[in-house]
């Protein structure tokens, strides 16, 4: 029960970190800065949402950083997936999956980052 609720928080926190990113970068297209600008500076806030939350979960966990970085990055592509699955439709291109499977990369790097600097 334990895990249910702090993976919850995190889904929760990432959710809403999630947000305010897409109102940054909302409020950004609007005063007409450049698509190609706005869809970098997204990616990278998304990435590093991703690398302090599991560095975060890495320095909490006991033993396997790259366990914890791997649940926690395929909890959280798992909701970028329904996310867009509620936004675009099922439009699944190649290039998503290349990106959902960098950010589980950068989650297991964290993690492993976060157990390693525990001391």
């Amino acid at each position: 029960m334990k895990y249910l609720k702090d993976y919850g928080m995190l889904c929760l926190k990432f959710f809403i970190f999630f947000m305010i990113g897409s109102l940054i970068t909302s409020v950004l297209y609007y005063f007409l800065v450049s698509q190609k600008v706005v869809y970098v500076i997204s990616m990278i806030y998304l990435g590093l949402v991703f690398f302090l939350f599991s560095y975060k979960a890495g320095k909490k966990a006991n033993s396997k950083g790259f366990l914890a970085g791997l649940k926690l990055g395929g909890l959280f592509v798992g909701m970028l997936f329904l996310m867009s699955l509620v936004v675009n439709g099922f439009h699944f291109k190649l290039f998503q999956f290349a990106f959902y499977f960098i950010m589980v990369g950068i989650s297991v790097v964290a993690a492993t980052l976060g157990i390693n600097k525990k001391k």
